[in-house]
């Protein structure tokens, strides 16, 4: 138990810096008041996410601030490039809060999305199944119809995974190529997407066959 206490300490969910920056948003009385609030907050993350010795530990709650800053109506640009790299990272938590900056900021038409193929590809070959399902629902936001081919063997071979939650996200990101590719007259050329679909029709999980279902409807 001690040890456990220990370990908390040492490596906060949160810092104080971000509760008292989440605290101040809350708080704001005016737009402009909120607006001087992110300026600063652009000026103290812009010089931190350069850092070359940036603790790790801290990333996902960076990308979390870099979120708030676009919703509030601010240009976090500056730090895209550094939400795609976090995908890369190992600790889930992190991934998946990368992922999701990234969805958030870019989307398929973005030429950034290059930098993140390698790791989705690496990402759908993990024996964690949670990393998995993190990349295939990355691939439905960010895969364009051009780097369908890069993906599309990995996803394929899922659609038998044990897990059925990864599964139904393999169905979901072949329902989202084919919305790419409707007419199968680019990367889909030749491709049977329906016999996939009606084989994940007949799933032992009801929601893998709810994504089929979905998929052969349209």
């Amino acid at each position: 138990m001690n040890n456990l206490t220990s370990i908390g300490k040492k490596s906060p969910a949160w810092t104080r810096e971000f509760d008292s920056l989440i605290r101040a948003i809350g708080e704001c009385k005016s737009k402009a008041e909120e607006d001087m609030i992110m300026t600063q907050e652009v000026e103290t993350l812009k010089p931190r996410l350069k850092d070359p010795r940036l603790d790790k530990r801290f990333l996902k709650e960076l990308m979390i601030r870099l979120i708030y800053i676009e919703m509030l109506g601010h240009d976090a640009s500056w730090g895209h490039v550094k939400a795609l790299q976090a995908c890369s990272e190992t600790h889930l938590l992190t991934k998946k809060v990368a992922y999701l900056a990234s969805s958030l900021f870019l989307d398929y038409k973005s030429d950034m999305i290059i930098l993140v193929v390698n790791t989705l590809t690496t990402d759908l070959k993990s024996d964690n199944f949670l990393i998995v399902c993190t990349a295939l629902t990355a691939i439905c936001k960010l895969i364009s119809l051009d780097l369908i081919n890069a993906v599309l063997p990995g996803v394929t071979t899922l659609l038998s995974h044990p897990k059925e939650l990864v599964r139904k996200k393999a169905v979901m990101a072949l329902h989202r190529f084919q919305q790419l590719d409707p007419d199968h007259e680019g990367p889909l050329s030749g491709m049977d997407f329906d016999r996939h679909f009606r084989q994940a029709l007949c799933d032992k999980d009801p929601s893998v066959m709810s994504a089929a279902l979905c998929a052969l409807h349209e």
